[in-house]
C-alpha cells in the first residue's frame, strides 16, 4: 500500500507545481498522468487486473464520468428541447450512427479475425466523444460559445445513445443467440427516455431547493459547495435505481440545476469545490489507466486488429460522419471542421470497456481492453496536443485564457 500511495502523491505533485509549464507546451493533465501511469506500470510488479478485472475500478470511474458530465452540463445554455434540434440533433441522429456503422464495416471487412459481437463492442467503446482528456475544449473562449455548447450536448448524451448496442453485442457473446442480444436491446433502449425524465425532475428539484435555502438564509458557501457535491450522486443512483442510464441522467440534472437555479445566479464559487474535485478525480483516472495499459499492451499478443480499429475510429470513423451530418446546417465551414476533428475518448469509453471486459467471455475480454487502451492512449496523444494546435490556428484573434484556467491558478491541482 505504501508504493501505489507514494506513485499516486508523486504524479499529482507534479502536476500540480508544473502544470502552466506543461499547459503551455500543449501537454493537458491526463497526458500528464497517463504518461507516469505508464512510467509506473514499467517499474512496478503490480498485475493489470488489480484495475482492469476490478468492480470497485468500474464503479470509480463510473463516478468519475458522472462528475465530470454533470460540471460539462452547469455551463451549457439553452434549454432541454434546444439539446434535441440543429447542429446537435444533427451529431447525435446522424453523426453517431454513421461512425458505428463505419468502425463496425470496417471490423468486418477486414481480415481481423475478430468476432462480430467483440467488433461490435469496441465500435461501442470507440465511437462516444469525451471531453475528459481535454476538458478546455470546451471551456475555451476562444472557441466560438456554440460550437462548445454543441460538443457539450454531444458528448452528454452520446454514451446513453450507444449503451443499448454495446450491451446488445455482450449479450450475444455471452449467449451466442439473437434472441438475447434483442432482448438486452429492447432492455437497455428505454433507458435513455428514462434518464431524462429524472434528470430533468431530479435536477430541477435540487436545483430549486438550493435557491430556495440560499433565499431564506439557511445554508452557508462551503455547504452550498458541497451541495453540488451531492447533487451527481443523487442523480445518478437514482437513476440506476430506476433503470435509466446515470450518465444522461446526470447531464440532463445539471442542465436543470443550471436553468432552475438561474444562470445569472450560478456562481463560480459555488461549483469550486465540485469542479475541483471532478478534475482530481479525472487525473487519477488517467494515472490508473496508463498504469495499467503499460502492463496489458506489454503482454505477448498480436495488436494489429486493435490498433486498426483504433485508428479508423480516431480519424475517418468521426472525420467523415461528423462532416457529412452538419451539410446545410448552421455552423460555418471552420466550425465543422473543428466539430468533426475533435473527437476525444476518455473516461466514457473506458467506462464502456470495463463493462465489456468483465461480461465478455475468456480472450473476447481482453480483445476488447486491448482495443480500449489502443483508443484511449491514441486520443490522449492525438486529441491531447493537436485540439490547443487547432484553436490556435482557427481562432488566433479570439486568443484569451479559459476561464477554468484562470480558475484553476488559484488551486494547487492545477
Amino acid at each position: 500500500m505504501p508504493v501505489p500511495l507514494l506513485v499516486v502523491g508523486l504524479a499529482l505533485l507534479i502536476w500540480a507545481l508544473w502544470s502552466r509549464v506543461f499547459r503551455k507546451a500543449t501537454v493537458n493533465g491526463p497526458i500528464v498522468m497517463t504518461g507516469l501511469g505508464l512510467l509506473g506500470g514499467a517499474l512496478l510488479p503490480i498485475p493489470a487486473e488489480v484495475f482492469l478485472e476490478s468492480k470497485a475500478t468500474l464503479f470509480f470511474a463510473e463516478i468519475v464520468l458522472a462528475y465530470l458530465l454533470f460540471v460539462d452540463a452547469l455551463e451549457v445554455r439553452g434549454s432541454m428541447r434546444s439539446h434535441f434540434t440543429g447542429v446537435p440533433a444533427r451529431l447525435l441522429g446522424i453523426g453517431l450512427p454513421l461512425s458505428l456503422i463505419l468502425v463496425l464495416a470496417v471490423g468486418l471487412v477486414l481480415p481481423l479475425g475478430l468476432s462480430i459481437a467483440v467488433i461490435l463492442a469496441i465500435a461501442c467503446i470507440s465511437v462516444p466523444a469525451d471531453f475528459s482528456p481535454e476538458t478546455s475544449l470546451v471551456r475555451d473562449e476562444r472557441v466560438p460559445a456554440r460550437v462548445r455548447r454543441w460538443l457539450s450536448i454531444e458528448s452528454g448524451y452520446n454514451d446513453g445513445l450507444v449503451s443499448p448496442f454495446l450491451l446488445g453485442a455482450v449479450a450475444f457473446a455471452s449467449a451466442g443467440t439473437t434472441s438475447d442480444a434483442g432482448r438486452a436491446f429492447a432492455v437497455a433502449a428505454p433507458a435513455g427516455l428514462i434518464a431524462v425524465v429524472v434528470g430533468a425532475l431530479a435536477g430541477t428539484g435540487i436545483g430549486g431547493a438550493i435557491r430556495f435555502a440560499d433565499r431564506r438564509g439557511w445554508t452557508e458557501p462551503q455547504s452550498m459547495r458541497i451541495a453540488f457535491i451531492a447533487a451527481p450522486l443523487i442523480v445518478f443512483g437514482l437513476a440506476l435505481l430506476l433503470q435509466g442510464n446515470g450518465f444522461v441522467a446526470v447531464f440532463v440534472a445539471g442542465v436543470a440545476v443550471r436553468l432552475t437555479r438561474g444562470t445569472d445566479a450560478l456562481a463560480t464559487a459555488e461549483i469550486a469545490l465540485l469542479d475541483d474535485l471532478s478534475w482530481l478525480l479525472n487525473l487519477l483516472l488517467w494515472l490508473a489507466f496508463g498504469f495499467a495499459s503499460i502492463v496489458l499492451l506489454s503482454a505477448t499478443y498480436d495488436w494489429w486488429p486493435a490498433i486498426v480499429l483504433a485508428l479508423v475510429a480516431l480519424t475517418v470513423g468521426r472525420f467523415l460522419p461528423v462532416l457529412l451530418s452538419l451539410v446545410g446546417t448552421e455552423a460555418t465551414p471552420k466550425e465543422r471542421l473543428f466539430v468533426a476533428a475533435m473527437g476525444p475518448r476518455g473516461a466514457a469509453s473506458i467506462v464502456f470497456g470495463l463493462i465489456a471486459a468483465n461480461a465478455l467471455p475468456g480472450e473476447e475480454g481482453f480483445l476488447v481492453l486491448a482495443a480500449t487502451c489502443m483508443v484511449v492512449l491514441g486520443s490522449v496523444i492525438l486529441h491531447g496536443v493537436a485540439g490547443p494546435l487547432l484553436v490556435r490556428r482557427l481562432w488566433p484573434a479570439r486568443a484569451r485564457t479559459p476561464r477554468r484556467d484562470r480558475d484553476r491558478s488559484r488551486h494547487p491541482i492545477g
